[in-house]
């Protein structure tokens, strides 16, 4: 009995080493895992769940389309709770695990807490613009750089006519990074004639502006350039409205380009709330110089594709800043399979050189920007309340549609 117990035994391990791998599927492999830093709570969490929101669209629809090689794609969130101290904990919790690429966050503060640490690898991509990593790194950064992209915003501004503008950010490492490149393109000889009538500061969390406000009253400006995001954002235009001041047209950065957040400030919404959006929301009149490109039209196509199989509507929110960043990872893991380094990662994305278009334009890391991308891309648009769209006022490069 001793001799066939163990023959059993023996044939037992057989049949499990044997007969279930020639019936192993692409279903019976774990995910392959990307990291995500995300602001969940606090106050970044407008933008965090927006681009939570957004990646796990981008994930089904890629693990419907085949996933990376066959294997199931999963964006795993980590919660940085809008803190750059718990970014810093939580980027050592991920590097332990020495994953090539890790996604996030969506706050200058936070984005340049984890630079340092992602120096030597893995690949940090930031879902945000103002951060400028050195060139040839392990970090790059979504959307546009800071400069570019400010330039976009004040040649809508002067292209319509406005030349006293006034100015307010917040005292955080975001607004500092805002004002120093907002002085950089005041700077430049196209405006040379526009002029700053007051440049106003507050902290994230005050809970009013009500002197600032009555200083931009007092200064004659025609329009207010706005550096704040999330409820900040809703503080100033509180406050701007309390001042009397809801008729003075208001631009303001992308990360407040949500809907839902948007609806919030109905009952103090300025007449006209201008946001750089994407290429997407470009009319289909528009002049066809100022519209997407074929190869951006192909990535916008696809972006309608996902959120059509989520029974959606494209949000701008959710791709603003996460969707090309994202998918650009997906297209190297699926050329160079789920072995890749961090090493090869950063050289596949430095070797895009015009070779790769999404929602965001053309990207050439060629160039020593770390962000890809050109003033081409900045697009500004407007909030329809009714239908819920934002619409492009602006073509390509943010010169203003014609009326």
């Amino acid at each position: 009995m001793g001799a066939l117990n163990r023959f059993a035994a023996v044939l037992t391990v057989l049949i499990f080493l044997i007969v279930p791998s020639a019936q192993i599927s692409a279903a019976d492999q774990p995910d392959y895992v990307v990291p995500v830093i995300l602001s969940m709570t606090g106050s970044y969490a407008f933008s965090g769940k927006a681009e939570a929101d957004g990646l796990k669209i981008l994930e089904d629809y890629t693990n419907v389309h085949g996933g990376i090689r066959g294997q199931k794609l999963h964006f795993k969130v980590y919660d940085d709770q809008s803190l750059p101290a718990t970014d810093v904990s939580l980027a050592g919790q991920i590097i332990a695990q020495h994953p090539p690429v890790v996604l996030g966050s969506v706050g200058a503060s936070q984005c340049n807490a984890l630079m340092p640490l992602f120096k030597d690898g893995p690949v940090l991509y930031c879902l945000m613009p103002a951060i400028n990593p050195p060139s040839g790194g392990f970090v790059f950064a979504a959307q546009d750089a800071i400069d570019p992209y400010v330039a976009g915003m004040i040649r809508y501004l002067r292209l319509r006519g406005f030349g006293r503008i006034a100015v307010i950010s917040t005292t955080d490492g975001s607004g500092q990074v805002d004002d120093a490149s907002t002085a950089r393109v005041l700077a430049m000889p196209d405006n040379k004639d526009l002029k700053v009538v007051a440049y106003e500061h507050f902290n994230p969390s005050d809970l009013s502006i009500a002197a600032q406000a009555t200083h931009i009253k007092a200064s004659g400006a025609q329009a207010v350039l706005v550096w704040a995001s999330g409820t900040p954002f809703g503080t100033v235009l509180r406050g701007l409205n309390d001042a009397g001041l809801s008729s003075l047209p208001v631009e303001t950065t992308p990360a407040n380009l949500h809907a839902d957040q948007l609806a919030q400030y109905l009952p103090f919404y300025p007449k006209e709330l201008v946001i750089p959006g994407l290429p997407y929301m470009i009319p289909a009149n528009a002049p066809k110089a100022l519209g997407p490109t074929p190869g951006m039209k192909i990535a916008i196509d696809e972006l309608y594709d996902a959120y059509k199989m989520a029974n959606l509507p494209p949000d701008p929110g959710a791709a603003s800043s996460v969707w090309d960043p994202a998918n650009m990872v997906i297209t190297a893991l699926r050329k160079l399979g789920t072995g890749v380094t961090a090493v090869q990662m950063r050289d596949y994305l430095l070797g895009i050189h015009g070779t790769y278009s999404g929602v965001w334009g053309t990207y050439d890391f060629s160039t020593g920007d770390q962000h890809g991308l050109s003033d081409q891309s900045v697009v500004l648009t407007e909030w329809d309340s009714k239908s819920g769209k934002f619409i492009g006022v602006s073509g390509l490069r943010g010169a203003p549609l014609p009326k």
